[in-house]
């Protein structure tokens, strides 16, 4: 089977491996068929897409996405450090739903190896709610902020800062490569 693509696929191609692990096929539905079309039309999109071994569906469990606010904290240089631990109850106290089963769509190897990214396959079920949580965030920002999230650059995008370094989620970098700002998401686990 041959399949064309069409720049809304190519958009999905490069979110799923440049700049978020995984998305909800709401979310998919949300982004890019928002114009009164229907999950239906997602989701037979994504099994084209799949076909086409440049994706992978699944059907995990997980917590119910939770919405998008305001970070629970925002810090720059020269600020008081965070208090860890009473962000890590924070984090805890906001996931008291149990997990519900729900369609995500990845990257497949094939896609991942075509853009340069080491993002694909379902992430391990310890990360799904961090991953899922990321993948709200920058939806959001795609809805409310759509210049901010021009500049997203997911962690899988980019060479490892480092052994045994713990590189950001994701940065906003401006055109000239500049850091606007480090995104860094809390799972359940945290």
């Amino acid at each position: 089977m041959t399949l064309t693509l069409t720049d809304r696929d190519l958009e999905l191609l490069d979110v799923l491996t440049l700049r978020v692990r995984l998305l909800t096929l709401r979310q998919v539905t949300e982004l890019w068929w928002p114009n009164g079309e229907n999950q239906r039309c997602a989701r037979r999109r994504l099994e084209c897409l799949e076909a086409a071994k440049l994706i992978e569906i699944h059907r995990v469990n997980a917590h119910p996405l939770l919405p998008v606010r305001s970070p629970l904290f925002a810090w720059q240089p020269g600020d008081a450090e965070p208090d860890c631990e009473q962000l890590a109850e924070r984090c805890r106290e906001r996931w008291n739903k149990p997990a519900v089963p729900m369609t995500v769509c990845v990257a497949s190897s094939l896609a991942s190896n075509l853009l340069g990214s080491t993002a694909y396959s379902v992430p391990h079920r310890d990360h799904r709610n961090h991953d899922l949580r990321l993948a709200s965030v920058y939806a959001a920002y795609r809805l409310q902020r759509p210049q901010l999230a021009a500049l997203w650059v997911g962690e899988h995008g980019l060479p490892k800062a480092g052994h045994r370094v713990k590189d950001p989620d994701a940065f906003l970098r401006s055109k000239d490569g500049r850091v606007v700002r480090v995104i860094e998401s809390a799972g359940r686990y945290s």
